[in-house]
């Protein structure tokens, strides 16, 4: 158990976190379609007017991994010292 929520605990949640932060961020900077990118036409980044599924999953990945961690930690130090 120490292994899992000293090596496995944060890597998963590291995961979660740029999992979650590529579905929002990832299709700002590259476009699969033939023309620019939101990048290069000069949009912003977080658009107020967009709060739609990627802002979701960008909003959940942040509490998920942060949650995640922040459990591992205090579950490290409430089991007993082996």
């Amino acid at each position: 158990m120490k292994f899992y929520l000293k090596w496995v605990n944060p890597i998963v949640a590291l995961f979660i976190l740029v999992i979650c932060s590529w579905l929002y961020f990832g299709g700002y900077f590259v476009s699969f379609s033939a023309d620019k990118s939101p990048f290069l036409r000069g949009k912003l980044i977080i658009d107020p007017a967009e709060m739609n599924l990627q802002m979701y999953f960008f909003a959940k990945g942040l509490f998920c991994s942060s949650m995640l961690f922040l459990f591992g930690e205090f579950m490290k130090k409430r089991l007993p010292k082996e």
